[in-house]
């Protein structure tokens, strides 16, 4: 059956996602980038990326589910701090997050 094999599968899916960049593309030109509904895809888009964030510091699953929270918390904090003091580079940020998290899991207060 057509339906099941991969290969159509695989052209089916990207017809539709190039078509809809293709949407997008066509229709971004005919906006402002001011606009109300630019603002709201924004929010909506850091939304979005604060829940996940959230989920993972605070009911991860895996591996990093047996990283005791305190651990989570402050790489999070520590990276965020590094982020905001030297200037929002984001490199920085998560390489003092993640830093903070190993080292803080390897401390005798859990």
């Amino acid at each position: 059956m057509i339906g099941n094999d991969p290969l159509f599968l695989l052209i089916f899916g990207l017809m539709g996602t190039f078509l809809l960049r293709a949407v997008g593309v066509i229709g971004a030109g005919h906006m402002e980038q001011d606009s109300p509904l630019f603002r709201w895809i924004g929010c909506v888009a850091f939304a979005i990326a604060a829940g996940i964030m959230a989920k993972i510091l605070l009911v991860p699953s895996g591996v990093l589910a047996e990283a005791p929270i305190i651990s989570r918390l402050g790489g999070a904090a520590v990276g965020l701090l590094i982020f905001f003091a030297i200037g929002r580079r984001i490199h920085w940020g998560l390489g003092g997050g993640l830093l903070a998290f190993l080292l803080i899991g390897q401390l005798p207060i859990h």
